[in-house]
């Protein structure tokens, strides 16, 4: 990880840049805060170290993100609401670009469904990759006894 001074010269950095921009209230923390909060990510740090729990790629990623979501810009609500409708409209575009060969998976799915094949088949249904009518008659009738299915049609009624 890398040192206190080196974390808060990213604060300053992005401080400086939203200063110049006149958008100070897109700061998260103040700097006194992002320091405070380097040093609870420090303790979390040596917390899981000592716990064996968390490999150190893990522990390291972890800590890179809290410090990158304590630099993230404050959205407004628009802008919040634009960015998920972006990012709505480029998951259907690769959802659909997906469809085909997702189709000729699930033709090959036989029973006894395994778990990985109830997850997928819920799945490709939520994305409309697939429909119902899809499945051969034998993944149906096992598929229908699932958590999964009623759940499905809990979410799309």
């Amino acid at each position: 990880m890398k040192t206190a001074e080196e974390h808060l010269d990213e604060y300053l950095d992005k401080y400086n840049e939203l200063k110049k921009k006149n958008e100070l209230w897109r700061l998260r923390v103040t700097p006194e805060k992002f320091l405070a909060e380097i040093e609870c990510i420090r303790a979390y740090g040596i917390e899981q170290r000592k716990s064996n729990y968390l490999n150190e790629y893990s522990i390291q990623k972890n800590q890179e993100g809290m410090i990158a979501i304590m630099l993230m810009d404050v959205m407004t609500k628009e802008e919040t609401i634009d960015q998920f409708k972006m990012v709505d409209e480029a998951s259907k575009k690769q959802f659909a670009l997906e469809a085909p060969e997702v189709q000729e998976r699930v033709k090959k799915i036989q029973t006894p469904l395994k778990f990985e094949d109830t997850k997928r088949i819920y799945t490709w249904l939520f994305r409309k990759q697939i429909t119902l009518e899809m499945l051969s008659k034998e993944v149906f009738e096992e598929f229908s006894k699932t958590a999964q299915y009623k759940s499905y049609l809990v979410r799309t009624k």
